[in-house]
């Protein structure tokens, strides 16, 4: 499918297919086609963890304010940066690692710097090398020459462990190889690649790791902080978080992973009150958007909602406006406007 055919479906094909998924929780698709206003999501890829998120989202902007807003799959955050950028979509979910080369048009982006701001974070994902722990591999030096497999090639794990990759030196000594979560993981278990990286949402592990587990020993790979700073300035989206076997009884000790955040964007000429009333529906429903979303939503909390906002790229100002109010804007965020 060529680029305008894709772009040209996504736009026709998302209110129809999304108002459809949304009717039980906004009233119907009838009530949703004759609102003034219907504003579109970019999530994921179909069923995917950020599908979940956006579809949930959406839905209670939907609910909790005058404008309908239509959820609709896509490749993930760095193309909902590309769709963001056409004014495709409106709101999008991205990880905060998509926003470093978007915003200053690097890479995929290359010639065509991306307009986004964000809004709030939802969640956060470890994603560190892992390896079985009967392959006789014990740091990252070790990769060297080895298989690696971070998902997809055009995946926010990927760019996530491109730049971390960059920072340890070996990015270029890897054999890079590249497919869905489940033919990743898949793959480590039959032994066709070497590495892969965990899967875990704010501490939780995923399906698809506790699956691996019944069958092979795992092991995550030790990272130091100064080689994450190294990684931060290279891509202030790269983030690190220390877990504990109280989060995943694989671990023995409290180990230092490689993570991301997810964050909503949405674009600058998007109305103040549109944002406004959007993050302050969300927030003031937490209780309704984390039962529906449960492990993937747990962080809809107004102590997270800025926490992992990024100092290097503007708030909207409708978002900021309420945070405000609510007392947990940081000082060294800014304003788009």
């Amino acid at each position: 499918m060529n680029k305008l055919t894709r772009r040209s479906m996504l736009q026709v094909l998302g209110s129809a297919a999304s108002v459809t998924a949304l009717a039980p929780l906004i009233g119907g698709a009838t009530q949703a086609l004759a609102a003034k206003n219907i504003y579109q999501w970019g999530s994921s890829s179909l069923g995917s963890t950020g599908y979940q998120i956006i579809t949930i989202l959406a839905a209670a902007a939907s609910k909790f304010t005058d404008a309908r807003h239509s959820s609709l799959s896509t490749a993930g955050g760095a193309e909902n940066m590309s769709l963001l950028g056409e004014k495709t979509i409106d709101f999008g979910q991205t990880t905060t690692t998509d926003w470093y080369p978007a915003i200053n048009g690097k890479g995929r982006y290359e010639g065509k710097p991306v307009e986004a701001v964000q809004m709030f974070s939802y969640t956060i994902w470890q994603c560190s090398p892992m390896v079985r722990a009967d392959s006789g591999i014990n740091s990252l030096e070790d990769l060297v020459g080895k298989r690696v497999m971070p998902a997809s090639a055009g995946g926010a794990t990927t760019g996530l462990w491109k730049t971390f990759f960059k920072a340890a030196g070996i990015e270029d000594k890897v054999d890079w190889t590249y497919g869905s979560w489940k033919e990743t993981y898949d793959a480590l278990a039959s032994g066709a690649v070497d590495c892969i990286p965990s899967l875990l949402t704010s501490g939780n592990p995923s399906g698809l790791m506790q699956r691996l587990e019944t069958t092979h020993k795992l092991k995550v790979l030790p990272l130091t902080p100064g080689l994450v700073d190294k990684a931060v300035a290279i891509n202030p989206g790269v983030k690190s978080a220390t877990l504990t076997p109280e989060h995943w009884k694989t671990l023995t000790d409290p180990t230092l992973m490689l993570s991301f955040g997810g964050v909503l964007a949405t674009r600058p000429d998007i109305p103040v009150d549109v944002v406004y009333e959007i993050t302050k529906a969300v927030y003031e429903n937490a209780e309704f958007v984390r039962k529906r979303g449960g492990i993937k939503l747990k962080d809809i909390d107004l102590d997270f909602a800025t926490k992992i906002l990024m100092p290097a790229y503007p708030v909207h100002a409708g978002a900021a406006k309420y945070f405000k109010e609510k007392g947990v804007w940081r000082d060294e965020l800014k304003t788009h406007i």
